[in-house]
């Protein structure tokens, strides 16, 4: 469940808006995997965003962070990095892996961006990011989890995008 102040903004289900966490309702059960996030500033000159993944959250989970000493700023979880400086139309490259070492690597416009990693992280995680409130204007993200979507595509042919559809047969 995302932040209450999240918005879904458009017929897709893909671009998020408003403030707080904000999860995908796909979990990463893939060996290694990618997406990205295509970043609006809302009219800011530049934006912060933190990005990785995230358990399942609650409604009292939100209840227990709003009335927490915990800074808003500071309201992502521990399995998330910080990007910051993101101008207009920036693309947030996320690649997981789940093998030997579980880790987690940040890529902003396809290059990647050092000190931007998560490792150790367990459980089921979620595609995740955190919008911050900002200037004047607020920031929007739209997930991108198919090839045919991706601005800048996996860093590699190891990392598949994010499976998000599933059925049964």
């Amino acid at each position: 469940m995302s932040s209450p102040s999240i918005r879904v903004t458009n017929d897709l289900g893909n671009e998020v808006a408003g403030y707080g966490l904000a999860l995908v309702d796909v979990s990463v059960e893939q060996e290694s995997c990618y997406w990205e996030w295509r970043v609006s500033t809302g009219g800011n000159p530049t934006a912060t965003v933190m990005v990785g993944v995230s358990n399942k959250r609650n409604s009292k989970f939100y209840e227990i962070l709003a009335s927490s000493s915990v800074p808003p700023e500071l309201h992502g979880t521990k399995f998330m990095c910080t990007a910051s400086g993101l101008k207009d139309g920036d693309v947030i490259g996320i690649v997981v892996q789940q093998s030997e070492l579980p880790m987690i690597q940040i890529f902003v416009n396809g290059e990647i961006e050092d000190g931007l990693q998560v490792t150790r992280f367990r459980g089921t995680v979620y595609p995740s990011i955190f919008l911050p409130q900002q200037g004047s204007g607020n920031v929007s993200a739209s997930f991108l989890y198919r090839d045919e979507q991706f601005i800048h595509g996996p860093p590699s042919p190891q990392f598949h995008p994010l499976i998000a559809e599933r059925s049964l047969m």
